[in-house]
């Protein structure tokens, strides 16, 4: 019997052959491609890539409590510096002199002002004492705050100026009182005897470099006009010159910043206000100071 036959007569089943239209089968579960585990690295053919990132882990914690002991020994040595640069000067030192000395010193230089701004005939001398008073007097405030914040007294017994190694008599500044032989006694000028701002001590028998003396200031409050206005200006390019030297050492022997700023600034302003003063005398008509 033929192949068709067999067919035909039902010995053979049909062939399968499926319409070409048919729809293709569903893929099965387990033919789709295989993923990755959540949190897990895909290691390549010839790759060994999570063995290195975890060698890396464990080298980066290895290296932890080193980095943070070197941070912590850092910031512990810095705080001991800051300790130690922000402990309060000594009371020999000339930080706490300067700002004692040169408070008193600006105290007679306020003083002067006030009377040279109240009774003066030249306006431009009069606005260059305002000036000098309302300066003055401000940084008066600041040593003052500084000696409180350092546990300091305002004052100390005894000759001023020891913190630049001398008495005070008029040391430097080529003033010896102007020509004036009244006794130059710390407590005997007005407002320099205990009064607010600029109080002397009782114990103070030298005077600071550029200090009035009691007679001159006696003057100064006593005269008015163009002769004031010539005096105050002599008496303080004196004066100026006498801070000019405190200044000067302090702004290169005193330990704090602070107290080096404010010197220099003193040093840098008061330069200023004598070519001022000095110009004022001329345009007067009376000698330089």
């Amino acid at each position: 019997m033929s192949d068709s036959e067999l067919r035909a007569g039902g010995g053979l089943p049909a062939s399968p052959t499926a319409p070409a239209d048919a729809p293709a089968e569903p893929r099965r579960q387990d033919d789709r491609p295989a993923r990755d585990e959540p949190g897990t690295a895909r290691a390549r053919p010839g790759e060994a890539g999570a063995p290195r990132r975890r060698r890396r882990g464990r080298a980066a914690l290895w290296w932890t409590p080193v980095v943070v002991v070197l941070v912590a020994g850092l910031l512990a040595a810095g705080a001991a510096l800051g300790d130690l640069l922000d402990r309060p000067p000594g009371e020999s030192s000339v930080d706490v002199g300067f700002a004692r000395d040169m408070s008193e010193h600006h105290a007679q230089a306020v003083q002067m002002a006030m009377i040279e701004f109240d009774r003066g005939g030249d306006t431009s001398t009069r606005s260059v004492a305002q000036d000098i008073a309302l300066t003055q007097q401000r940084e008066i405030g600041i040593m003052s705050a500084w000696l409180s914040g350092w546990g300091r007294t305002q004052t100390a017994a005894g000759a001023p100026m020891r913190w630049m190694g001398g008495t005070g008599a008029a040391a430097g500044t080529g003033h010896e009182g102007h020509g004036d032989t009244g006794s130059a006694t710390m407590t005997d000028m007005p407002g320099m005897n205990g009064t607010a701002g600029g109080a002397a001590s009782a114990g103070d028998t030298a005077r600071m470099p550029g200090m009035a003396t009691p007679n001159e200031l006696r003057r100064l409050a006593t005269i008015h006009g163009r002769d004031l206005d010539v005096l105050f200006l002599t008496l303080m390019v004196h004066h100026h010159r006498g801070g000019l030297a405190m200044a000067q050492y302090a702004a290169q022997h005193a330990d704090a910043d602070r107290t080096r700023s404010l010197a220099r600034a003193m040093v840098l302003n008061q330069s200023i206000e004598v070519d001022q003063m000095q110009e004022a005398l001329a345009r007067l008509g009376a000698p330089r100071a």
